[in-house]
């Protein structure tokens, strides 16, 4: 009995860290395709990845879907603009290159940290350098919820008063 009692002391933390989150509905778009959930208990985080077809510059996840972040305790956080950005990724090397477009935000509520990455892959223009706007319309979506104390901090980002209970 003993021994069961300090088994659910130290799980329980880490099985409702990784646990289905109450904002996996809103940040799933209704056309997603390839929906993948993976849980990761050791670094208390977990991960939903799915793609959606739209064309640049919609993003899956609009200003509506996070007004209801909002209103669900989650602030949103500095590091990204909140806006499309572009670069040439060489990291495949010569002949594997590709633009990449993505937009980026961070939310925070309590002590969990969400990562929001929605992206395009592109190919190049002529001379190495990054294309205008994305030759497709498939959207990558990449959501990372993580729960391990100092993340935020560990990654340098800055995040409202008030976003965190002590």
């Amino acid at each position: 009995m003993k021994k069961l009692l300090v088994s659910l002391i130290l799980c329980l933390p880490l099985s409702t860290a990784c646990a289905d989150s109450s904002v996996d509905e809103l940040l799933i778009h209704r056309d997603a395709r390839d929906v993948k959930k993976h849980s990761f208990p050791e670094s208390r985080s977990r991960q939903i990845s799915y793609s959606v077809n739209l064309k640049y510059p919609a993003t899956a996840l609009t200003d509506a879907t996070f007004a209801e972040l909002k209103k669900l305790g989650w602030s949103k956080c500095s590091g990204y603009p909140g806006s499309w950005d572009s670069y040439v990724d060489a990291s495949k090397g010569k002949g594997g290159e590709q633009t990449v477009f993505q937009n980026n935000s961070y939310w925070f509520k309590d002590t969990t940290l969400l990562t929001i990455s929605m992206r395009y892959y592109a190919g190049v223009a002529k001379g190495m350098h990054r294309l205008k706007m994305p030759d497709n319309t498939q959207q990558q979506i990449v959501v990372l919820e993580n729960s391990n104390p100092g993340v935020k901090e560990k990654l340098g980002i800055t995040c409202p008063q008030g976003s965190t209970t002590k």
